[in-house]
């Protein structure tokens, strides 16, 4: 075969010329960390979405990461796996935003999203840098022991460490060199580095005997925010009621606003509203290994799922403003569930991608917040109700007759005789009022700081409250709680003899009127709950009426010892425990600041005989 042969010059510019190529393919490889990866590993990484690898073996290249570019991989115990992210990534552009939520303070000037160029110059003009590393347990191994109900069922956590130094490149737990490290919580790990040197990440299986399979996690490196994010220390979610097949949970508020402010209109306008939920029995021990993953809680089997794409059977989820302060809240009705049980709700909030086709946008791994849990009742008579349309603020259970209003319907019948009856008392009220001088001089006025808007809005709030009782099981034997209809049939024909420890008091709580009737005869004639136990309205509620309307309209409120502990409730302390009803209360929204009233007011007014009524 012939040779060519070079002049010297010929020979070293051919090197030049080879060198140069090289140059360039390595820059275009430093720049592009798909193709470094098919150099070390032979295989390609999607654009689109995570990619899940091959099993690595110890000596293997470092896998390499890119910014907001997440990455799958299972391990199996005892075994690390080694992850790079070069100076490159770390030095390059800013990630892409995705679409984003509205204002949460009511702030309605927003500026304009900057491009890529301008958060590139804003970050490097910063005076430090940030690298978040993450990474989230999406699958887990299974338990082999015999344990299933303890600690020892619920999966070891993966280690994750990481190194900036140049002598430890396989950061890892048998490293002595300089290496940050963290135990994941709940399927969850993040670690900050402020240097912008390349970093080395080890991710370490624990060794263990109780579990067959492997697990599969998720890591990701972001130069912006976490590209996973645990909200561990914070709910966002409160229980509200149930019954025995359904639940009714709500977050915080999702903004400032006032209701005359765009951003309140934007929030309400939200189709689909921007939170998720999971919910799972709290029985199932392996929810503790993943409780703080979206990923793990989304492969995890035997949960329902509210508001999350690609989720079947899908539950409720609605932004109300019902509710303590009147603000956009996320309302989450959750059916399929069984009586006398114990579950966890999780709140999440899946990616807002700004093109659905990706997920690479910044901080689009997911978000969770802590678990709350709560229970169902045991006894069909109660029934969880909501959106009526006069008493709208009412989100809670009822006394109901399961013989006659089936919750296959949504129990619209049920309703109606509720909202009706509350209703017509209303209109009653109204004819009264309208014989007050509502619109006169401030001399003339009842009252300096009150107005007839403020009486009327205090009667429907009390009106609601004690015409459509909060119903507790009959065995609830919390002290609060007020037993009704004790002399009375269940509704499946049962009595309340066959409730244990309940047999030596039902002939004294039978013989009162109070303890073995309802708060009015509508319940006890139309819907015949049979014996059940009631949460009191707040006795504030009552004191509030008093304060708000005219004297000439006669209210007052029973006085303690004397019928106001049998009518009224107490609020909570910080127990968290509801011990009063009022309405748009949650268990864990109950120590909410009691109205204060001076005693010497009531003086001012006769008993009235509506309250009598119901007392």
């Amino acid at each position: 075969m012939y040779l060519p042969k070079f002049t010297p010059v010929q020979s070293r510019f051919a090197a030049s010329v080879g060198a140069t190529i090289f140059l360039l393919f390595l820059l275009y490889s430093l720049n592009h960390p798909a193709v470094a990866y098919a150099e070390a590993t032979g295989a390609t990484r999607p654009e689109a979405g995570p990619n899940i690898l091959g099993r690595q073996e110890e000596g293997q290249t470092p896998l390499v990461l890119g910014n907001n570019a997440p990455m799958s991989q299972p391990i199996v115990a005892g075994q690390i796996q080694f992850w790079r992210v070069d100076k490159n990534t770390i030095d390059g552009p800013a990630g892409r935003q995705g679409l984003q939520l509205p204002s949460s303070t009511g702030d309605n000037s927003s500026a304009p999203a900057a491009d890529d160029e301008e958060r590139e110059g804003l970050r490097k003009r910063q005076a430090g840098k940030t690298i978040y590393i993450t990474v989230t347990t999406c699958g887990q191994p299974v338990y082999n022991g015999s344990e299933s109900e303890s600690d020892e069922a619920v999966p070891p956590q993966l280690s994750v460490y990481a190194s900036q130094s140049p002598d430890n490149t396989r950061p890892g737990p048998d490293s002595d060199d300089e290496q940050e490290s963290v135990v994941l919580d709940g399927g969850y790990g993040l670690i900050e580095l402020d240097d912008d040197e390349t970093v080395m990440i080890g991710v370490s299986a624990p060794n263990t005997t109780l579990f067959t399979g492997e697990w599969n996690y998720q890591i990701a490196v972001s130069i912006d925010a976490p590209f996973h994010r645990s909200l561990s220390q914070t709910p966002n979610l409160h229980f509200v009621d149930a019954d025995t097949r359904a639940a009714l949970l709500i977050t915080d508020d999702l903004t400032t606003a006032q209701s005359n402010e765009s951003s309140f209109a934007d929030w309400m306008a939200l189709d689909p509203p921007p939170y998720g939920m999971f919910v799972y029995p709290a029985s199932l021990r392996s929810i503790g290994g993943v409780q703080n993953s979206y990923c793990g809680l989304r492969m995890l089997q035997g949960g329902l799922f509210t508001n999350l794409e690609n989720s079947v059977n899908q539950n409720i989820a609605v932004t109300t403003d019902r509710g303590l302060g009147g603000k956009p809240k996320e309302q989450f009705y959750v059916t399929g569930l069984n009586a006398s049980s114990e579950y966890v709700g999780i709140l999440a909030q899946q990616p807002r991608l700004a093109n659905a086709s990706l997920s690479s946008d910044i901080g689009s791994g997911g978000t969770v917040w802590r678990s709350v849990q709560f229970s169902t009742k045991s006894m069909d008579n109660c029934a969880l109700m909501y959106n009526l349309t006069f008493c709208s603020e009412v989100a809670y259970a009822v006394p109901t007759n399961p013989e006659r209003f089936s919750t296959r319907d949504g129990l619209p019948e049920l309703a109606q005789i509720y909202d009706n009856y509350a209703q017509s008392m209303y209109q009653y009220f109204n004819y009264s009022l309208q014989q007050i001088p509502c619109n006169t001089s401030e001399t003339s006025a009842y009252s300096l700081v009150r107005d007839c808007d403020s009486c009327a809005r205090a009667y429907k709030t009390w009106l609601c409250a004690v015409t459509i009782p909060r119903c507790e099981d009959y065995t609830n034997p919390a002290a609060w709680l007020k037993p009704r209809n004790v002399g009375q049939p269940f509704p499946n024909g049962s009595t309340t003899s066959i409730v244990p420890g309940f047999a030596e008091s039902q002939q004294i709580l039978a013989q009162a009127v109070a303890t073995n009737s309802s708060r009015s005869l509508v319940i006890d004639e139309q819907i015949s709950p049979g014996p059940y136990k009631e949460v009191l309205p707040c006795k504030d509620l009552c004191y509030d009426l008093v304060q708000s309307c005219p004297a000439a309209l006669q209210f007052s409120c029973p006085t303690p010892g004397k019928g106001l502990e049998d009518s009224y409730g107490e609020r909570s302390d910080n127990s968290g425990n509801l011990s009063c009803s009022y309405l748009g209360a949650a268990f864990f929204l109950s120590a909410s600041p009691t109205i204060h009233v001076p005693w010497g007011l009531f003086a001012l007014a006769t008993l009235s005989a509506l309250l009598l009524l119901f007392a």
